[in-house]
C-alpha cells in the first residue's frame, strides 16, 4: 500500500513537470528535477517489485532444497521483509517437525533393535527392506546383508514358509522343529499413502517350556511324597506278614506283592530325577573327546545288527558345557536310535562347525518319525513306546536348554533321521 501511494505521488509530480515544460520555458538547470524524480520511481519500483520477488525466489529454493538451517535476511522494505518474515517462520516450523521426525525414528529403530520379538519389513515390492538382531538371532544369520534385498519367501526357511501363510492382519501359533513355538503377527502401516506389510515373530517357547516344567515338577513331587510313605507303610505291612506266617503260599503272595512296590517305588524315582536335574557346572570341553571316551560304553549298547560310527576330525571343537549332562543326552539319543532300528542299520555320530557354530549330529536310518509324532516328541513325558515313559527326550529337551543350545529331530527326505545340536557361539 505504501508502495503503491509513493508511486503516485512521484508519477504525478512527473506528470505535472511535463506539462510545464510544453506550455512554457523552463531552466536548463530545472531538468534535474524530473531527472531526480525519475531516479527515485526507477528505485521505488525496484524496491517494491524486485525485492518481494527475490525474497520469494530464495525462499522456495532454500525450501526446495530443503535447506532448514539458513534463514533470509530483511532488507527494510515492507513488503519484502514481510515475505522473508513469513518463510523464516515457515523454515523454522519444517526443521522442528523434521528434527521431531528424526528423533521418533531414531526412537523407533532403537526399539525394533531392542525388540525381543524378531521384526521383519518389507518394502512396496515386498522385499526386506529391515530386520532386527532378534530376527538373525532365530534364523541364524549373522549379518542383515545376507538377507536385506530378497523377496521373504526365497528365505526357504521353515517357519518364513509357514509365517507367509498367515493372513494380513492377523497372527497365529507356529510350531517349528518339534519344540520351538512362536506366535506370528502379519501386520501393515501406511507410508506415502501405500501399505508397507512387516511380519513380528514372538518366542513362546521358555514361557511355554517354564509352565510346562513348573507344572510337572509339582505333580511330580506330590505323587513321589504320597507313593513313597504309602509304599513303605505297605512294605512295611508286608514284611510283618511274611515273617509271622508260615504258608508258603503266603510267602510267595507276600513277595510278589513287596517286587511290584518296590518297582512302583523305581518308577517314580525316575520321574523325579528329572525335576531333581542339576544345573549345568560349564567349563571349556572339547565335544569330540567327549564322545571319544564314551565310545566303548556305547559300542557295548548296540546290538550286532546295528554299526555305530563316529566320523572323528583332526580339528578341536571346543563348547562350554557339563560334560557329565551332555554325556547322558548322548547315551538317550543313541538308545532311542537303537530302538528304532528294525534289522540292520547303522547309528553315526558327527560333529562340524556351520556358521561359526558348532553341531554335533546323531543319524539313523530306523524307523522314520511321521509329523503328528514330530510335532509332539519334546511334550513332556511323550512316548510312542509300549513300556517307554517319555523321560529321555524329556532330559534331553532340559538339558540342552540349560546349555541354551538349539536342537531339532526329524526325517529327511533321505529317509535318515536326525538329532542335531547347534551350540551356538
Amino acid at each position: 500500500m505504501r508502495f503503491s501511494f509513493s508511486f503516485l505521488i512521484l508519477s504525478l509530480c512527473f506528470l505535472a513537470f511535463v506539462v510545464m515544460a510544453i506550455v512554457g520555458d523552463i531552466p536548463y538547470w530545472a531538468w534535474f528535477i524530473p531527472t531526480g524524480i525519475g531516479i527515485m520511481s526507477t528505485l521505488t519500483v525496484f524496491r517494491g517489485t524486485y525485492l518481494p520477488q527475490s525474497a520469494v525466489t530464495r525462499g522456495m529454493e532454500l525450501i526446495q532444497s530443503q535447506d532448514y538451517n539458513n534463514r533470509l535476511v530483511k532488507v527494510g522494505e515492507p513488503s519484502a521483509d514481510r515475505i522473508v518474515e513469513l518463510f523464516n517462520s515457515l523454515i523454522d516450523k519444517l526443521r522442528a517437525e523434521r528434527l521431531l521426525n528424526r528423533e521418533q525414528e531414531g526412537l523407533l529403530t532403537l526399539l525394533i533393535e531392542a525388540s525381543p520379538m524378531g521384526v521383519v519389513m518389507l518394502d512396496f515390492d515386498n522385499r526386506i527392506s529391515m530386520v532386527n538382531k532378534s530376527f538373525l538371532k532365530i534364523f541364524g544369520v549373522m549379518k542383515a546383508e545376507e538377507i536385506e534385498g530378497k523377496k521373504i519367501n526365497e528365505l526357504h526357511y521353515d517357519l518364513i514358509d509357514r509365517a507367509i501363510t498367515v493372513p494380513l492382519g492377523k497372527s497365529e501359533i507356529i510350531r517349528e522343529n518339534s519344540f520351538k513355538i512362536y506366535r506370528v503377527y502379519h501386520l501393515n502401516f501406511l507410508q506415502e499413502g501405500f501399505k508397507r506389510e512387516f511380519y513380528l515373530l514372538e518366542s513362546l517357547t521358555d514361557e511355554i517350556m517354564k509352565a510346562e516344567k513348573a507344572s510337572y515338577e509339582k505333580v511330580i513331587r506330590t505323587i513321589s511324597h504320597e507313593i513313597n510313605n504309602t509304599m513303605g507303610g505297605v512294605r512295611s505291612v508286608l514284611e510283618v506278614i511274611g515273617d509271622s506266617s508260615e504258608d508258603p503260599e503266603i510267602k510267595k503272595v507276600v513277595e510278589s506283592c513287596d517286587r511290584r512296590c518296590e518297582n512302583m517305588g523305581n518308577f517314580i524315582r525316575e520321574y523325579a530325577e528329572v525335576v531333581k536335574l542339576p544345573s549345568p557346572v560349564k567349563k571349556s570341553i572339547d565335544l569330540q573327546q567327549e564322545i571319544q571316551a564314551m565310545l566303548p560304553f556305547l559300542q557295548h549298547l548296540v546290538p550286532e545288527n546295528v554299526s555305530l560310527i563316529f566320523r572323528q576330525k583332526p580339528s578341536s571343537f571346543k563348547i562350554d558345557g557339563d560334560s557329565a549332562l551332555l554325556q547322558q543326552v548322548l547315551l538317550n539319543i543313541v538308545k532311542n536310535a537303537i530302538e528304532s532300528i528294525e534289522g540292520t542299520g547303522f547309528i553315526e555320530i558327527e560333529v562340524f562347525e556351520d556358521n561359526h557354530n558348532i553341531v554335533l549330529q546323531i543319524s539313523n536310518n530306523g524307523l522314520p518319525i511321521d509329523n503328528d509324532i514330530a510335532n509332539h516328541l519334546f511334550t513332556p513325558f511323550f512316548t510312542t513306546k509300549p513300556e517307554g515313559k517319555g523321560i529321555g527326550l524329556t532330559l534331553v529337551r532340559d538339558v540342552l536348554t540349560n546349555h541354551s543350545a538349539d536342537y531339532s529331530l526329524s526325517t529327511d527326505s533321505d529317509g535318515i533321521t536326525r538329532f542335531t545340536i547347534t551350540f551356538r557361539n
